[in-house]
């Protein structure tokens, strides 16, 4: 079980007594544990803290759990979904084909169908980091390390940099918003976009390709394309 408290988990579920016992589990389990009443929220909790895994319920009020995995997977392949229903619903089984779910669960949640479910998708977690993320010919990540080697030499960053390149190369499907980075990178400290801005023009100039994109207004966002 070490395994699982390496990885964040975002319990989505409208029902509060169901949400609390299984939260109780879950809290045990995870690293951190963020819990969502409905869809909407769980949206906002997901830009705000980048979960691993992601837990819903598909009948909620606001945005059902078929409604925000879609729109979690515009911009983002990679967290792993699992979602739990109270019945089996040929239509609901035919959208969440599309969405490159983990599993879909059919309810009450107990550790006979629940442990599969997210020891399938830390077992996934845990093979995607055992690899190097290439981003140019000799510029890659290397996952086993955490660090950024550029011709097998690692690149001198400090610990900003360090933080703020990893946050972009693990979640490349997506734009990193300012309040997370402010979160995962300045951690306990205040981010001014000076001094955001500042840590970037530093970073750029280390790296031998430009794959930092700003998004105006928004964030950043890992860009990988030849032409910039």
């Amino acid at each position: 079980m070490d395994k699982f408290k390496k990885y964040t988990i975002l319990y989505v579920e409208d029902d509060e007594g169901v949400r609390t016992i299984n939260a109780r589990f879950l809290k045990r389990m995870f690293n951190e544990l963020y819990l969502a009443v409905d869809g909407e929220e769980a949206y906002e909790l997901y830009n705000k803290y980048s979960p691993d895994i992601i837990l819903t319920d598909i009948n909620m009020p606001r945005l059902n759990g078929i409604d925000l995995s879609k729109r979690i997977r515009e911009n983002d392949s990679s967290v792993k979904i699992i979602i739990s229903t109270a019945f089996s619903d040929k239509k609901y089984l035919l959208d969440a084909i599309e969405l490159n779910l983990e599993k879909y669960i059919i309810k009450p949640l107990n550790s006979r169908n629940l442990l599969p479910a997210l020891t399938k998708a830390v077992n996934s977690l845990e093979n995607e980091t055992n690899f190097k993320v290439i981003l140019d010919e000799n510029f890659y990540f290397d996952n086993n390390t955490s660090l950024f080697y550029n011709c097998d030499v690692v690149i001198d960053l400090n610990k900003k940099e360090l933080l703020f390149l990893k946050l972009l190369v693990r979640n490349r499907n997506r734009i990193i918003l300012y309040e997370e980075i402010e979160q995962k990178v300045w951690e306990s400290e205040y981010m001014s976009l000076n001094s955001l801005r500042t840590t970037i023009g530093f970073l750029r100039k280390k790296l031998p390709i430009n794959c930092i994109k700003n998004i105006s207004n928004m964030g950043y966002k890992l860009n990988l394309e030849k032409s910039i």
